[in-house]
């Protein structure tokens, strides 16, 4: 029997097919699928009952996904970088504030920030300048696929734990692959260099990936709408008050000592 005539279930890939794509990303059908936030054909493309996309080809389908959104970013960034001369972190701060002073032009202040950044990006670095604009745009384009897998175990993993604890039914890898389709609406992002489009991508790719994220955790935790959205942003909530909550518990401790 030819192993393409019958599922084979996460994890059951035998050692000598690891190699092949599609046992470490979803088939481009299941994500088109999600992108339509049509769950359900995502995670069970052959109706079977059971969700057939693993963890494993979550995690590669998020790091090449985050590797071709950072593309469009990487050629900026080398644009700016090579223009200047110097590695890119330096050169992007240099760029902003000196947009920014353009329109100050009368404050002392802020046209003095901006000298002394473009002081420090014209600064000769022990390095060539266009080896150092290389290697730091391209741990900049490195960073976009693992940033993205660090929010999605982070954030993921909280969101399960407070689903489970308002009474869904969590299973970690089922949770973890029916989640990762939110990057293929990310893709968006990647067009933030653009001109007026980009900020648009990416508030337009950021709601679509909370809505895909909505329908992937209650599908999979079987969660009422409204504790759904609480697993969801709680967290959030939480950390956007964390700052605060130290400064007054901070100002408390300094009144009663």
């Amino acid at each position: 029997m030819n192993s393409n005539t019958h599922v084979t279930l996460p994890g059951r890939a035998p050692r000598e097919e690891w190699t092949q794509r599609r046992h470490w990303t979803p088939g481009f059908s299941q994500m088109w699928n999600a992108a339509r936030l049509n769950l359900p054909d995502a995670l069970d493309p052959f109706e079977r009952g059971v969700a057939t996309v693993s963890m494993r080809q979550g995690i590669g389908m998020i790091f090449a996904l985050g590797l071709l959104a950072g593309v469009l970013p990487l050629l900026a960034n080398l644009w700016l970088g090579f223009s200047m001369g110097t590695a890119m972190p330096l050169a992007a701060v240099a760029s902003s504030l000196t947009n920014f002073a353009a329109g100050y032009a009368s404050n002392a202040t802020i046209n003095q920030v901006s000298d002394t950044a473009r002081l420090m990006a014209g600064i000769e670095p022990k390095m060539p300048g266009f080896l150092a604009a290389l290697l730091s745009s391209l741990g900049l384009w490195l960073n976009w696929p693992l940033s993205w897998l660090s929010n999605w175990i982070v954030y993921g993993a909280v969101v399960a734990a407070l689903a489970r604890l308002m009474g869904g039914h969590v299973a970690l890898q089922t949770f973890f692959a029916a989640t990762s389709f939110t990057a293929v609406p990310l893709l968006l992002t990647g067009l933030g260099p653009l001109p007026f489009l980009g900020p648009l991508a990416i508030v337009a790719g950021v709601i679509w990936a909370i809505a895909l994220y909505y329908l992937a955790v209650r599908q999979v935790t079987q969660l009422d709408a409204t504790r759904t959205l609480l697993c969801m942003f709680l967290p959030i909530v939480i950390v956007a008050a964390l700052p605060t909550l130290l400064m007054l518990a901070v100002a408390v401790l300094a009144f009663v000592v």
